[in-house]
């Protein structure tokens, strides 16, 4: 199932347009509609995010 970038801007918590904006720089996976309409794979973005979060753990500095 294809979600709207409004989808993925609520799942995420993100400002809304955050997604598409990101889409349109070619920075989030995306699927252009004949009608020019962004559209997004939840299980395609989904694994960029817990491999951005894994690259953010690592550099973490621990809390005293």
């Amino acid at each position: 199932m294809l979600l709207y970038a409004e989808d993925i801007d609520r799942r995420l918590n993100w400002p809304l347009g955050r997604a598409e904006r990101f889409a349109r720089r070619k920075r989030l996976p995306h699927v252009v509609l004949p009608d020019g309409s962004i559209r997004f794979d939840w299980s395609e973005v989904e694994p960029l995010l817990r491999h951005v979060d894994a690259q953010h753990d690592e550099g973490e500095v621990p809390h005293a």
